[in-house]
This record gives C-alpha cells, sequence and structure tokens, in this order.
C-alpha cells in the first residue's frame, strides 16, 4: 500500500517556482530545492521527477496562472481596449510589486532556444497570449475603438511581443516610471 504524501505537493512546487522564477533554472540547485521546499531529494524526486521535470511543472503552473488570469480580466470589462490596458498594467504592476521579470521571459532567454520543452511551453503559451489580446482588438475593432485599417492579429502579436519586451527593460534598467511610459505609448501607437 502507498504511503500518503504528509505534504501538500501543490504547495510545495510554488515554493519551488519561487526558487526557479528568482535565481532561474540554471542557477537553481538541488540543494537549494531541497531547502527551499522543505523535503529531501527523494520527495522530490518522487513527487516530481528530476530537476527539468520539476521547472517543466513550475513553468506549467505559471503559464496556466497567467493565461487564467488574462481570460478573466478579458471577461470583466465591456470595453475591449479597457481590459486589454488593464491586462497589461496589472502585469506591469506586478513586475514592478514584486521587482521580479515575468518567470517566462526569464525562461525563454535562459532556456528557449536550448531546451525544446521549454521552448514549446514558452510558444504554446505566447501564441495563447495573443489570441487573447486578437480577441480583445477584434471586439474593439467591432465596437468602433480600434480603426478598421488596423489588422487585429498583428497588433496582438505587438502587445505580447512589447509585454516581454517591457520584462526585459525593468529586468535592465529597474526603472517603473519609464515601464509606464512604455506602456502609454504603445496604447497611443495602437489607437493612432
Amino acid at each position: 500500500m502507498a504511503r500518503t504524501k504528509e505534504f501538500d505537493p501543490a504547495e510545495r512546487l510554488l515554493r519551488a517556482r519561487s526558487l526557479f522564477w528568482e535565481k532561474g533554472y540554471q542557477a537553481t540547485s538541488m540543494e537549494d530545492l531541497v531547502q527551499g521546499m522543505g523535503l529531501n531529494r527523494g520527495s522530490i524526486y518522487d513527487t516530481y521527477g528530476d530537476k527539468h521535470a520539476l521547472f517543466l511543472q513550475c513553468l506549467d503552473s505559471y503559464v496556466s496562472e497567467a493565461e487564467s488570469c488574462y481570460k478573466a480580466m478579458a471577461r470583466q470589462y465591456r470595453s475591449p481596449m479597457q481590459a486589454l490596458e488593464q491586462i497589461i498594467n496589472k502585469a506591469a504592476d506586478t513586475t514592478l510589486q514584486e521587482k521580479k521579470s515575468c518567470m517566462a521571459v526569464k525562461a525563454a532567454f535562459e532556456l528557449g532556444e536550448s531546451d525544446p520543452e521549454i521552448h514549446q511551453v514558452l510558444k504554446t503559451n505566447a501564441d495563447t497570449i495573443t489570441r487573447i489580446f486578437a480577441a480583445l482588438l477584434t471586439r474593439a475593432q467591432d465596437q468602433g475603438e480600434l480603426g478598421k485599417d488596423k489588422d487585429p492579429q498583428v497588433l496582438a502579436r505587438l502587445v505580447q511581443c512589447s509585454l516581454s519586451g517591457f520584462w526585459q527593460h525593468y529586468t535592465l534598467y529597474h526603472n517603473p516610471a519609464q515601464v509606464r511610459k512604455l506602456i502609454r505609448q504603445l496604447f497611443a501607437l495602437i489607437r493612432a
């Protein structure tokens, strides 16, 4: 008969996610995970697999949470443009308050080109976010908030790429005011 776990696997996964988010994949050692998760190596391997499998689970949980948040916010506002602005500002608020960049963007720079599994998770996430943004921009166009001369698909990808760029900019310059200006300028360009 299998023993029941004496810990909450989801809660310990969040602890691992925080470590990976803070330090990155390469810089997070198994000893860091043992200490941070409060588990021995055997429990980590039995529950989550190796370090790479654990990182994939952490990244999956992170991107799923972000996607769910964006979808919920997209439904919250009557104005699709207001919804899109709120999504971007909420993402920026999280980054600026926690003083750390998006975990997905960090993973893309660290592992996106060299690790096919990470690449696929991140590509799928970027495509999902782009679809959320495209749906909002299409609704904005239908409601007269966005000119008919605009391509919602291209603008959605621009917003998604810009979001990644905002996080990169914050990581390099740690200038919240500049990030806010960049966000305002992005929406001015979209509306122009």
